[in-house]
């Protein structure tokens, strides 16, 4: 893992349901008017490219598959944080959201009719629809087995998890130069369904390079605390 440079921007690259909006708030508060967004405008346009300094941070969906990655905006791009979920409780996540906001919206602008087959309905149905992960499409890439240990460890200050949000956090704050600040979680969806296995293990056998990077991030990184954790907690 890379050390920060504070001479140069630092890019922090928001997987949608980890914990992104919470991991905002304490951004903005550190880096102040020298924090910048990266998200899709309230016309649906695309983001706007900033012209930053050293000591610039910018956070969004760097989303490689709409044309608005990291690297296609920032060539030069070469410190990145990020935090990072269990693959299989990011799309759960993303259905529950959807279920309790996401669905009401599409229906009223026209997206997607009540009862049409974009209409999901139950979490199986929206698991076989959706059986892929998109956590790689909001990293630097394109990532694969033989390449993406090289390339967290080269251009990755830090990686969180979401699990351990606050242990990993106090890590990053002493790796830039901030005073420690807890984050608290937001846009967090209740559950009232559960998942089938079926549907479960083909989700995992689909994505199992997204699996193997997360459980990789656990090893790479021992000094946040997070893996001991893990253990104390699964033993």
């Amino acid at each position: 893992m890379k050390a920060y440079n504070p001479e140069k921007p630092l890019f922090s690259l928001h997987v949608p349901k980890c914990a992104g909006q919470s991991f905002r708030s304490l951004l903005q508060h550190w880096f102040g008017d020298r924090f910048f967004i990266h998200y899709f405008q309230q016309n649906g346009a695309m983001p706007p490219r900033h012209s930053l300094a050293g000591g610039a941070c910018v956070h969004g969906h760097f989303n490689r598959a709409k044309g608005m990655g990291v690297e296609a905006y920032y060539p030069g791009a070469e410190q990145f944080i990020t935090i990072l979920r269990d693959p299989l409780e990011v799309a759960i996540s993303n259905y529950f959201f959807w279920k309790r906001k996401a669905r009401q919206r599409q229906i009223e602008r026209g997206a997607i009719r009540a009862g049409s087959e974009d209409d999901y309905r139950g979490i199986d149905d929206f698991f076989r629809k959706r059986p892929r992960s998109h956590m790689l499409n909001f990293l630097p890439g394109p990532l694969s087995r033989e390449n993406y240990r090289e390339i967290l460890d080269r251009h990755f200050v830090w990686i969180g998890l979401v699990d351990h949000l606050d242990d990993g956090a106090a890590v990053l704050a002493e790796r830039l130069g901030f005073p420690p600040r807890a984050i608290g979680r937001v846009n967090a969806s209740p559950r009232d369904e559960d998942l089938s296995p079926e549907r479960r293990q083909e989700f995992m056998r689909r994505n199992e390079l997204e699996f193997e990077i997360f459980r990789a991030v656990r090893e790479m990184w021992p000094e946040t605390g997070v893996r001991r954790r893990i253990d104390e907690r699964q033993g």
